[in-house]
């Protein structure tokens, strides 16, 4: 109910409180609520102030002149509301504070609960309004401070001392008095002692907490409602966002809370009040209050007043997202930033070295301050780590060494710290010391040695903190979830990590986790590492639901963290490539190139594309993943991409589409084809309609005969008679759906005749549009046969009629009867067979139009086709001899790639969406590869050859190394001699470690750039958005619009002075089911060995 105040704010006024005294009421006859009007005797009202639903509030004048608020509650004795109210004042009656609202007497007046309450200045609802109507955002945070404080008390003195929960805790119903805050409306007050703790009813949902919707209040309860509210005071907005109830219940008990808004420091207790288990908030409203007064962040936290919007997602499969704002962004400076790397285990370890390197290599010029932790059990990557630092250009790091000890030291050691372990674990160490691949024996590892990884970790953290001074730092945990070590330790070290940076003061600083992942297709020799993944993805996924906080540690003191503080639900999962394939990339070469731009320079950015909307409750309770794919460019190749490969394409586009001319010289044999195949012919549908009577023409007689039998004699010569019951007959057999299924059927038939026709390259598009007009044009003329046929079969039963009328003999009257009945039946059929004809050719005209589509957008798409479109032309002609031969094999293996999608797409479906550039452009990137195998064979079998007519032609197809020039001889052909005079034949080049086998690979096409970054994941559902990264305008200018050609989807291009030119594909809400049943697999579905690689016994993984 909406209650309005008296005085000139307009203030808002909440009705139930507490009591002071409770006199007996006088109760008078029944009579108008108005002014003047006495419900007590003494109390008369002013003026209405507030109404609602369920009643309304007066200002009245009480005895002594003092002004009271008198509430009305309509329908007291029956309603729910009244019900609901009067037992929640005779609980709270005899309960006495300074900041609940004092109640002084209530009862039942003409069937009304009305309520008499000291008269309040204002509500904290108004005082927002006041601040967001001068341009704040909300209440000015020291004096909601103060206000939350006297809330607080009184809600803790109600649970206390009463076990008391006020269960509708929102700004209207904190009530300012003289300066101090009272809680007021105490219409849902529950004794949490009582059994039935139902409170379904009149509770506001944008405040509740998620026990409330089952019913089931507990003491925390009221704490949850105050952290809503203090955000929406503070910053106003809300932690969750939903209009409806259905859509906040959901959120409440489903979504973790967005807290962006929030001041940094507040976020830690605002987290921790918003826990979905009441147990573990804070243990009372005033610990949350103080938590928020004491934070241990810095000062100059300022609350952000704006948020960037969320990218809006569709519900597909693998959306490709919108770009980041503008389509092209550009840093016009690079600022050294702060990173602090927690490397565990030996991929992390990998990941580190290559961070040291390069900050090594780039010294002073680096654009990174590297802060850096090791942890790991393994005394060769501790000791290789440790002979770095040799150099005084690597950067140092804190190194700690976990080792396992062995099951006899477990044995006579103390064990109480081990409790959440399995002790199947501690006593089984292997004898090499080794986790060998075992989540469990790295979690050993970690909690036998939390107290120096705690040491370390607060050391580094607070370093960091010293030196970074206002900038916030980037942080993150690298390692791998396939072996033990990391895969072990890394689900406690990130919330720990979370907890030591809040302590720290750097509640702001990010926390992101880059984990990397056996290929999804596993590894025979290592099968452990595939239920290392399944486990450790389990866990993620488990964490990520906001119901299940880290639970931390009690037996190494390590406390929880609430779910929407633990960095685990940012979590990267980055599936490693198959070292077996050449250009197969690294998963530690993506993490260590995503994370190197992430922290210099391209951070917000990244952290932009990592936002996703949340809005989708269906999606809520599903954990997701991320992932992210990166493939650095190096070169374009101008041969194949500006002459060989668009040719390639626009002849089979030119084959799709066929040649008009020769299309209609066999247009008529085609379409006699095509109807034959279709079984489409009018005898058939003569027959379908007649079928009701018999199959054969001595079946159809002998039913006419009986059917003529029931007819008396003098009706026999009335064809009206006959008509219908012809008709009726055929209506009791559904001819009318058996015709229509036929011509469906037929219909099918055709349009799959077509597509196989289309994918085995006996027919063009032309050709079958021809070919439909064809069609079209005999079911025209089989109409106009069928209608001369009837015309002639009305002429014989007139002759028939009178013969009959003149015959004498009953007999032959009879046999006259039954060919008029013939032919009626044939009359009837033919009109049926007619209308079929006909709506089969509306069918036929529909595939007719989306055929002459289809040939419309081919001609377009043949126009969109980069380079020269002659059609009479062909390059291919003027390349060596083993490079003609293989023209028409890349044109086959084309047609193979994308006939599917592109030309048999539209038959499939009519309504799917052309896009005439992108057509062109995927025939160019999908044959692209294969003509590249064509060149790289020839190029390097020529390579071995002496003879001087070979030479030639490998100098013809020599991919020069030197940057934007190229050798050309002068023997290549006029073609592609004038690539060079264009300035297409240009290339970008990148720097290549001297010496040694890498693992991080540079793409030498914007196709094969793209494949590498995609990441694999995505094949388990999900959605996508891609950014290329460039060093100058002039790279953008050169890469931009060959990626935008190359890939269908929308393309966000940063320019970052210095970076080398890479592609960014970043991957979101990739559901941890599917990526767990690929997982299960791969792994021959032998899900008890993952399950027994839990790192620890003491959370319910609920696999």
């Amino acid at each position: 109910m909406v209650i309005r105040f008296a005085d000139n704010s307009n203030h808002s006024l909440p009705s139930l409180f507490t009591v002071v005294q409770c006199r007996p009421m006088t109760v008078k006859t029944t009579h108008t609520i108005a002014p003047g009007y006495e419900p007590i005797s003494g109390y008369r009202l002013e003026k209405k102030i507030g109404e609602g639903g369920f009643g309304e509030v007066w200002r009245a004048n009480a005895p002594g002149g003092l002004k009271k608020a008198v509430k009305f509650v309509f329908g007291a004795k029956d309603a729910k509301r009244g019900s609901r109210e009067l037992k929640s004042l005779e609980r709270i009656k005899g309960v006495h504070h300074p900041f609940l609202l004092t109640l002084e007497r209530f009862g039942i007046v003409n069937d009304r609960l009305v309520i008499v309450t000291e008269l309040a200045d204002g509500s904290l609802e108004d005082v927002l309004k006041r601040h967001q109507d001068r341009g704040s955002c909300g209440i000015p945070r020291a004096a909601l401070l103060s206000y939350l404080h006297d809330a607080a008390d009184a809600l803790d003195y109600l649970h206390g001392s009463y076990q008391l929960q006020h269960l509708d805790v929102k700004p209207g119903n904190l009530l300012l008095v003289g300066g101090h805050v009272k809680v007021g409306d105490f219409g849902l007050l529950k004794d949490l002692r009582e059994i039935d703790h139902s409170v379904i009813g009149g509770l506001t949902p944008i405040y509740a907490p998620p026990e409330l919707f089952d019913g089931r209040p507990s003491i925390n309860s009221d704490q949850y409602s105050l952290a809503v509210m203090y955000q929406e005071l503070l910053t106003g907005t809300r932690p969750f966002a939903g209009r409806t109830i259905a859509q906040l219940a959901t959120q409440h008990i489903h979504a973790a809370p967005v807290l962006d808004s929030l001041p940094a420091a507040d976020r830690v207790a605002v987290a921790r009040a918003l826990e979905k288990d009441p147990e573990r908030r804070f243990e009372s409203c005033k610990d949350f209050v103080e938590a928020l007064r004491t934070p241990r962040g810095r000062e100059g936290t300022v609350v952000q007043t704006t948020t960037k919007a969320s990218v809006l997602t569709r519900q597909e499969a693998v959306e490709d997202l919108p770009s980041l704002q503008s389509r092209c962004a550009i840093f016009h400076g690079r600022v050294t930033g702060h990173a602090l790397v927690v490397a565990v285990g030996g991929a992390g370890a990998e990941c580190l070295h290559e961070l040291r390197s390069r900050v090594a290599t780039l010294h002073s010029a680096c654009p990174l301050d590297l802060h850096s932790v090791l942890i790991d059990t393994d005394m060769n990557a501790i000791h290789a780590a440790r002979l770095a630092e040799a150099s005084d250009r690597i950067p140092p790091a804190t190194i700690l060494h976990t080792p396992l000890k062995s099951a006899q030291q477990y044995r006579e050691g103390r064990t109480d710290h081990f409790r959440s372990l399995s002790r199947r674990w501690i006593y089984n160490v292997p004898r090499s010391g080794a986790t060998e691949g075992m989540r469990p024996l790295g979690r050993l590892a970690m909690v036998d040695h939390a107290k120096s990884i705690d040491t370390g970790l607060r050391e580094s953290i607070d370093h960091l903190a010293a030196v970074c001074g206002d900038r916030v730092p980037s942080v993150y945990i690298v390692g791998s979830l396939s072996g033990g070590t990391a895969s072990g330790m890394v689900m406690d070290l990130a919330p720990r990590i979370r907890t030591l940076l809040d302590e720290a003061g750097l509640e702001s600083a990010s926390v992101l986790p880059l984990l990397s992942t056996v290929s999804l297709q596993g590894n025979p020799h290592q099968p452990l590492t595939l239920h290392d993944s399944h486990a450790a993805v389990s866990e993620i996924g488990h964490y990520m639901l906001p119901e299940n906080s880290y639970p931390g540690d009690s037996g190494i003191q390590w406390q929880g963290v609430p779910a929407s503080r633990n960095p685990l639900r940012n979590a990267y999962v980055v599936v490693d490539g198959d070292h077996a394939l050449p250009d197969s990339c690294s998963a530690a070469a993506t993490i260590v190139d995503y994370l190197w731009v992430d922290a210099t320079g391209a951070g917000d950015l990244l952290a932009e594309a990592r936002r996703s909307d949340q809005a989708d409750a269906g999606m809520l309770a599903k954990p997701m993943l991320r992932s992210v794919g990166v493939s650095r460019l190096k070169c374009v190749r101008a041969l194949e991409e500006n002459l060989l490969a668009p040719t390639t394409a626009r002849h089979l586009l030119l084959r799709w589409l066929g040649n008009p001319n020769e299309s209609r010289q066999i247009a008529g044999l085609t379409a006699e084809r095509l109807r034959k195949r279709c079984g489409l012919d009018v005898a058939s549908y003569l027959d379908e309609a007649k079928s009701p009577f018999g199959q054969d023409s001595d079946a159809i007689t002998r039913h006419l005969s009986d059917l003529i039998s029931r007819i008396p004699v003098p009706e026999l010569l009335e064809g009206t008679k006959i008509t219908r019951l012809l008709k009726e007959t055929l209506s009791e057999c559904d001819v009318l759906h058996r015709l229509d299924r036929r011509a469906a059927t037929q219909m099918v038939m055709l349009r799959r005749e077509i597509s196989v026709r289309m994918h085995d390259g006996r027919i063009d598009v032309t050709s079958s549009v021809q070919a439909t007009e064809g069609l079209m044009k005999w079911c025209n003329d089989a109409v106009q046969e069928l209608g001369q046929f009837r015309l002639d079969l009305r002429r014989q039963q007139d002759e028939e009629r009178k013969k009959g009328a003149s015959q004498q003999n009953l007999e032959m009257e009879i046999e006259s009867v039954e060919k008029l009945a013939m032919m009626e039946l044939d009359v009837i059929a033919s009109e049926l067979a007619a209308e079929q004809l006909k709506a089969f050719t509306e069918r036929v005209k529909t595939l007719h139009e989306t055929l002459t589509k289809m040939a419309i957008r081919i001609a377009q798409a043949i126009r969109c086709v980069p380079g020269d479109n002659r059609d009479t032309e062909n390059p291919w002609e003027e390349m060596p001899q083993e490079i003609q031969m293989r023209f028409n094999p890349v044109l086959e293996d084309l047609h193979s790639q994308t006939a599917s999608t592109w030309l048999l797409g539209p038959l499939r479906d009519s309504k799917v969406e052309w896009d005439e550039q992108a057509m062109a452009a995927d025939l160019v990137a999908k044959c692209l590869p294969v003509i590249e195998n064509v060149i790289d064979s020839h190029r390097h079998s020529s390579e071995n050859l002496t003879d001087t007519s070979t030479s030639a032609a490998a100098a013809l197809t020599h991919e020069s190394e030197m940057t934007n020039t190229q050798t050309i001889p002068v023997s290549r052909d006029t073609n592609t001699a004038q690539l060079v005079k264009t300035g297409i034949c240009e290339t970008q080049t990148f720097e290549r470690k001297p010496g040694g086998n890498s693992l991080w690979t540079e793409q030498t096409t914007i196709e094969s750039a793209l494949q590498v970054a995609s990441p694999p994941l995505l094949h388990c559902g999900g959605r996508q958005r891609l950014l290329l990264l460039v060093g100058s305008e002039s790279e953008r200018e050169r890469l931009e619009p060959k990626v935008s050609a190359a890939h269908t989807g929308s393309l966000t291009t940063v320019v970052i002075p210095g970076v080398t030119p890479i592609l960014v594909h970043e991957a979101q809400q990739i559901p941890i089911d599917n990526v767990l049943e690929q997982l299960d697999l791969v792994s021959g579905g032998n899900t008890q060995v993952s399950k027994r690689l839990h790192a620890r016994t003491d959370v319910d993984w609920k696999d």
